[in-house]
């Protein structure tokens, strides 16, 4: 089998890591609430399982955080302010 690159996808990827890159570097990250979290994920239409795939965690971790059980992480934090970001960016509020 050959490899291809996908040298959109690779670009996509380089771009998320940047943008973390600099969040995290400007301490830029703002504090994620159960509300806020939920509102994020209301406010696109997104299920808790396709919140939870774009994420890298389960819908029941999702489920959790929304809940106040569970604290995300600071890179789970990280990466919804790279959503919220990138959404914005593609024209969304």
């Amino acid at each position: 089998m050959v490899y291809k690159s996908n040298r959109t996808g690779s670009n996509d990827l380089l771009n998320t890591l940047d943008m973390l890159t600099q969040l995290a570097h400007n301490n830029t990250m703002q504090s994620w609430t159960p509300d806020k979290i939920k509102t994020l994920r209301e406010k696109y239409k997104l299920s808790q399982r396709a919140f939870g795939e774009l994420l890298g965690v389960t819908r029941m971790h999702i489920y959790y955080i929304e809940r106040g059980k569970k604290t995300p992480s600071k890179t789970l934090q990280l990466l919804m302010d790279c959503v919220e970001e990138k959404i914005k960016k593609k024209g969304g509020k």
